[in-house]
Protein backbone atom coordinates (compact mmCIF):
# COMPACT_ATOMS: atom_id res chain seq x y z
CA UNK A 1 0.00 0.00 0.00
CA UNK A 2 1.31 3.53 -1.28
CA UNK A 3 0.76 5.27 1.82
CA UNK A 4 1.86 8.67 0.87
CA UNK A 5 0.19 8.31 -2.39
CA UNK A 6 -3.03 9.14 0.08
CA UNK A 7 -1.67 11.18 2.29
CA UNK A 8 -0.67 13.56 -0.83
CA UNK A 9 -4.17 12.96 -2.35
CA UNK A 10 -5.81 13.91 1.09
CA UNK A 11 -3.82 17.15 1.08
CA UNK A 12 -4.29 18.27 -1.99
CA UNK A 13 -8.06 17.65 -2.34
CA UNK A 14 -8.32 18.55 1.19
CA UNK A 15 -9.99 15.56 3.52
CA UNK A 16 -8.78 13.63 6.23
CA UNK A 17 -8.39 9.97 6.35
CA UNK A 18 -9.79 8.57 8.98
CA UNK A 19 -7.57 6.25 11.34
CA UNK A 20 -9.65 3.32 13.43
CA UNK A 21 -8.62 1.18 15.72
CA UNK A 22 -9.23 -2.17 15.38
CA UNK A 23 -8.74 -5.32 18.28
CA UNK A 24 -10.92 -7.82 16.96
CA UNK A 25 -12.46 -9.07 13.70
CA UNK A 26 -15.61 -7.69 14.13
CA UNK A 27 -14.36 -3.68 14.39
CA UNK A 28 -12.26 -4.76 11.35
CA UNK A 29 -15.29 -6.00 9.43
CA UNK A 30 -17.21 -2.70 10.07
CA UNK A 31 -13.91 -0.75 9.07
CA UNK A 32 -14.16 -2.34 6.23
CA UNK A 33 -17.61 -2.19 5.38
CA UNK A 34 -18.19 1.37 5.84
CA UNK A 35 -15.03 2.00 3.76
CA UNK A 36 -16.45 -0.22 0.91
CA UNK A 37 -19.89 1.04 1.09
CA UNK A 38 -18.19 4.98 0.85
CA UNK A 39 -15.93 4.14 -1.63
CA UNK A 40 -13.09 5.47 1.11
CA UNK A 41 -9.41 5.05 1.93
CA UNK A 42 -8.81 4.26 5.54
CA UNK A 43 -6.25 3.60 8.06
CA UNK A 44 -6.78 0.73 10.34
CA UNK A 45 -4.50 0.61 13.63
CA UNK A 46 -3.84 -1.15 16.16
CA UNK A 47 -1.99 0.09 19.71
CA UNK A 48 0.60 -1.93 21.06
CA UNK A 49 -1.93 -3.61 23.34
CA UNK A 50 -4.19 -4.60 20.83
CA UNK A 51 -1.50 -5.93 18.43
CA UNK A 52 -0.37 -8.14 22.14
CA UNK A 53 -4.17 -9.11 21.41
CA UNK A 54 -4.47 -9.67 17.47
CA UNK A 55 -0.56 -10.71 16.99
CA UNK A 56 1.91 -8.03 14.39
CA UNK A 57 1.79 -10.62 11.44
CA UNK A 58 -1.76 -11.90 11.76
CA UNK A 59 -3.16 -8.56 11.75
CA UNK A 60 -1.05 -8.31 8.38
CA UNK A 61 -2.51 -11.12 6.61
CA UNK A 62 -6.34 -9.78 8.02
CA UNK A 63 -5.60 -6.36 6.27
CA UNK A 64 -4.59 -7.81 3.00
CA UNK A 65 -7.10 -10.23 2.77
CA UNK A 66 -9.80 -7.62 3.29
CA UNK A 67 -7.97 -5.12 1.04
CA UNK A 68 -7.68 -7.69 -1.74
CA UNK A 69 -11.09 -9.28 -1.42
CA UNK A 70 -12.90 -5.67 -0.89
CA UNK A 71 -10.70 -3.59 -3.47
CA UNK A 72 -9.98 -0.82 -0.90
CA UNK A 73 -7.12 0.49 0.43
CA UNK A 74 -5.98 -0.32 3.50
CA UNK A 75 -2.99 1.84 5.24
CA UNK A 76 -1.99 -0.69 7.98
CA UNK A 77 -0.71 1.38 11.23
CA UNK A 78 0.93 1.04 14.71
CA UNK A 79 -0.64 3.13 16.50
CA UNK A 80 1.05 4.91 19.71
CA UNK A 81 4.58 2.57 19.30
CA UNK A 82 6.92 3.46 22.47
CA UNK A 83 9.18 0.79 21.76
CA UNK A 84 11.28 1.37 19.18
CA UNK A 85 12.17 -2.14 18.82
CA UNK A 86 8.26 -3.21 18.69
CA UNK A 87 8.27 -0.49 16.11
CA UNK A 88 10.59 -1.77 14.28
CA UNK A 89 9.04 -5.19 13.83
CA UNK A 90 5.55 -4.06 12.57
CA UNK A 91 8.11 -2.59 10.01
CA UNK A 92 9.64 -5.82 9.41
CA UNK A 93 5.91 -7.72 9.47
CA UNK A 94 4.85 -5.32 6.22
CA UNK A 95 3.10 -2.66 8.19
CA UNK A 96 2.32 0.75 5.61
CA UNK A 97 2.91 3.24 8.40
CA UNK A 98 4.25 3.45 11.85
CA UNK A 99 3.41 6.10 15.16
CA UNK A 100 6.64 6.64 17.03
CA UNK A 101 5.14 8.01 20.67
CA UNK A 102 7.97 10.24 22.32
CA UNK A 103 5.65 12.09 24.60
CA UNK A 104 6.93 10.37 27.49
CA UNK A 105 10.84 10.86 26.72
CA UNK A 106 12.85 13.94 27.07
CA UNK A 107 12.89 15.83 23.80
CA UNK A 108 16.80 15.09 22.73
CA UNK A 109 16.22 11.35 23.66
CA UNK A 110 12.67 11.35 21.71
CA UNK A 111 14.83 13.29 18.45
CA UNK A 112 17.50 11.03 18.62
CA UNK A 113 15.19 7.62 18.74
CA UNK A 114 12.71 9.52 15.87
CA UNK A 115 15.61 9.94 14.03
CA UNK A 116 16.60 6.22 14.18
CA UNK A 117 13.46 5.00 13.36
CA UNK A 118 12.43 7.68 10.86
CA UNK A 119 15.42 6.27 9.10
CA UNK A 120 14.70 3.05 9.03
CA UNK A 121 11.08 3.23 8.13
CA UNK A 122 11.94 5.21 5.25
CA UNK A 123 14.36 2.61 4.13
CA UNK A 124 11.89 0.00 4.41
CA UNK A 125 9.27 2.51 2.30
CA UNK A 126 7.19 3.13 5.27
CA UNK A 127 5.72 6.31 6.42
CA UNK A 128 6.10 7.10 9.90
CA UNK A 129 4.62 9.50 12.36
CA UNK A 130 6.22 11.39 15.28
CA UNK A 131 4.76 12.98 18.43
CA UNK A 132 6.78 14.77 21.13
CA UNK A 133 3.77 16.15 24.01
CA UNK A 134 1.85 13.60 25.97
CA UNK A 135 -1.59 13.55 24.65
CA UNK A 136 -4.21 13.55 27.60
CA UNK A 137 -6.96 11.83 28.36
CA UNK A 138 -7.92 7.74 27.74
CA UNK A 139 -9.62 5.93 24.93
CA UNK A 140 -11.45 4.02 28.09
CA UNK A 141 -13.04 7.60 29.45
CA UNK A 142 -16.90 8.14 28.59
CA UNK A 143 -18.20 9.00 31.91
CA UNK A 144 -16.46 11.63 33.08
CA UNK A 145 -16.00 15.18 33.08
CA UNK A 146 -13.28 16.72 30.89
CA UNK A 147 -9.92 17.08 32.57
CA UNK A 148 -8.51 20.53 33.09
CA UNK A 149 -5.68 20.87 30.60
CA UNK A 150 -2.90 23.95 30.75
CA UNK A 151 -2.53 24.95 27.52
CA UNK A 152 1.16 25.52 28.31
CA UNK A 153 1.30 21.81 27.52
CA UNK A 154 -0.30 22.30 24.09
CA UNK A 155 2.60 21.97 21.60
CA UNK A 156 5.05 24.11 20.94
CA UNK A 157 5.69 25.29 17.51
CA UNK A 158 9.74 25.79 17.91
CA UNK A 159 9.53 22.20 19.58
CA UNK A 160 7.40 20.70 17.01
CA UNK A 161 9.34 22.35 13.95
CA UNK A 162 13.02 21.56 15.37
CA UNK A 163 11.40 17.55 16.11
CA UNK A 164 10.48 17.43 12.45
CA UNK A 165 13.54 18.71 10.73
CA UNK A 166 15.72 16.54 12.69
CA UNK A 167 14.05 13.80 12.58
CA UNK A 168 12.41 13.83 9.00
CA UNK A 169 9.40 12.27 9.78
CA UNK A 170 6.44 12.61 7.72
CA UNK A 171 3.64 13.01 10.04
CA UNK A 172 3.89 15.14 13.03
CA UNK A 173 0.81 14.52 15.89
CA UNK A 174 -0.31 17.79 17.74
CA UNK A 175 -1.57 18.50 20.93
CA UNK A 176 -3.74 21.34 20.59
CA UNK A 177 -6.93 20.93 22.75
CA UNK A 178 -7.53 17.03 21.11
CA UNK A 179 -8.14 13.95 24.06
CA UNK A 180 -7.96 10.32 24.19
CA UNK A 181 -11.75 9.47 25.09
CA UNK A 182 -15.36 11.44 25.36
CA UNK A 183 -16.06 13.25 27.59
CA UNK A 184 -19.34 15.37 28.57
CA UNK A 185 -18.41 18.40 27.04
CA UNK A 186 -16.84 18.30 23.66
CA UNK A 187 -13.99 19.05 22.90
CA UNK A 188 -12.73 22.07 21.16
CA UNK A 189 -9.42 22.63 19.27
CA UNK A 190 -6.92 25.78 19.43
CA UNK A 191 -7.39 26.45 15.61
CA UNK A 192 -4.61 29.14 15.84
CA UNK A 193 -2.08 26.89 17.07
CA UNK A 194 -2.51 24.15 14.76
CA UNK A 195 -2.51 27.20 11.51
CA UNK A 196 1.15 28.00 13.26
CA UNK A 197 2.14 24.81 13.31
CA UNK A 198 1.21 23.86 9.91
CA UNK A 199 2.59 27.54 8.28
CA UNK A 200 5.90 26.03 9.85
CA UNK A 201 5.93 23.11 8.74
CA UNK A 202 3.77 23.32 5.46
CA UNK A 203 5.48 19.97 3.61
CA UNK A 204 4.71 17.96 6.22
CA UNK A 205 1.24 16.10 7.32
CA UNK A 206 -0.32 16.54 10.12
CA UNK A 207 -2.37 13.74 11.99
CA UNK A 208 -5.51 14.52 14.72
CA UNK A 209 -5.46 12.14 17.83
CA UNK A 210 -8.56 12.14 20.12
CA UNK A 211 -10.86 12.42 17.17
CA UNK A 212 -14.08 11.12 18.79
CA UNK A 213 -15.76 13.84 20.16
CA UNK A 214 -14.54 16.57 18.71
CA UNK A 215 -16.79 20.02 17.55
CA UNK A 216 -17.73 18.66 13.99
CA UNK A 217 -17.06 22.12 12.50
CA UNK A 218 -13.46 22.16 14.36
CA UNK A 219 -12.39 19.20 12.88
CA UNK A 220 -13.58 20.83 9.51
CA UNK A 221 -11.19 23.40 10.26
CA UNK A 222 -8.75 21.12 11.49
CA UNK A 223 -8.47 19.59 7.76
CA UNK A 224 -8.02 23.40 6.12
CA UNK A 225 -5.00 23.33 8.37
CA UNK A 226 -3.16 20.47 7.13
CA UNK A 227 -5.09 17.56 9.02
CA UNK A 228 -4.81 14.50 6.77
CA UNK A 229 -5.49 11.78 9.19
CA UNK A 230 -7.97 12.00 12.13
CA UNK A 231 -7.84 8.80 14.87
CA UNK A 232 -10.98 7.61 16.29
CA UNK A 233 -11.30 4.75 18.78
CA UNK A 234 -13.56 5.56 21.69
CA UNK A 235 -16.53 5.90 19.88
CA UNK A 236 -16.02 2.31 18.30
CA UNK A 237 -15.26 0.71 21.62
CA UNK A 238 -17.99 2.26 23.21
CA UNK A 239 -20.75 1.32 20.38
CA UNK A 240 -19.65 -2.37 20.59
CA UNK A 241 -19.73 -2.73 23.94
CA UNK A 242 -22.70 -1.50 24.39
CA UNK A 243 -24.79 -2.84 21.79
CA UNK A 244 -23.20 -6.07 22.53
CA UNK A 245 -24.35 -6.03 25.83
CA UNK A 246 -27.85 -5.23 24.93
CA UNK A 247 -27.60 -7.95 22.38
CA UNK A 248 -26.54 -10.44 25.37
CA UNK A 249 -29.46 -9.50 27.43
CA UNK A 250 -31.85 -10.01 25.07
CA UNK A 251 -31.28 -13.46 24.08
CA UNK A 252 -30.65 -17.24 24.53
CA UNK A 253 -28.20 -17.34 21.44
CA UNK A 254 -24.27 -18.97 22.34
CA UNK A 255 -23.28 -18.56 18.52
CA UNK A 256 -21.28 -15.92 18.37
CA UNK A 257 -21.58 -14.79 14.84
CA UNK A 258 -25.25 -14.52 15.20
CA UNK A 259 -25.10 -11.93 18.16
CA UNK A 260 -22.10 -10.08 16.90
CA UNK A 261 -24.21 -9.17 13.97
CA UNK A 262 -25.51 -6.05 15.36
CA UNK A 263 -22.65 -4.66 17.40
CA UNK A 264 -20.65 -4.88 13.52
CA UNK A 265 -23.73 -2.64 12.17
CA UNK A 266 -23.78 -0.34 14.25
CA UNK A 267 -19.97 0.57 14.52
CA UNK A 268 -20.13 0.20 10.73
CA UNK A 269 -22.63 3.20 11.46
CA UNK A 270 -20.24 5.28 13.15
CA UNK A 271 -17.28 4.61 10.53
CA UNK A 272 -19.68 6.08 7.97
CA UNK A 273 -20.76 8.78 9.92
CA UNK A 274 -16.99 9.91 10.19
CA UNK A 275 -15.82 9.41 6.85
CA UNK A 276 -18.76 12.09 5.31
CA UNK A 277 -17.20 14.28 8.17
CA UNK A 278 -13.99 14.07 7.12
CA UNK A 279 -14.61 14.26 3.30
CA UNK A 280 -13.07 11.01 2.22
CA UNK A 281 -15.99 9.27 0.81
CA UNK A 282 -15.74 8.55 -2.43
CA UNK A 283 -11.98 9.59 -2.76
CA UNK A 284 -10.48 5.60 -3.67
Amino acid sequence: MNALKYLEKARKEKFAIGAFNCANIETLKAITNAAKNLHSPILIECSPGEIEHIGVSQMVSLARTFEKQLHIPIILNLDHGTDPEKIKQAIDSGFDYVHFDGGKLPFEEAVKVGKELADYAHKNGVVIEGEIDSIEGSSADHTGEKPSVDQNLYTDPDKAKAFIEKTGIDVFASFVGNLHGIYSENKHLNLDLLKQIHKENPNTFLSLHGGSGIIEDDIKEAIKCGVVKINVNSELRITFKMTLEEELKNTKEIAAYKYMQKPIKEMQKVVEYKIKIFGSQNKI
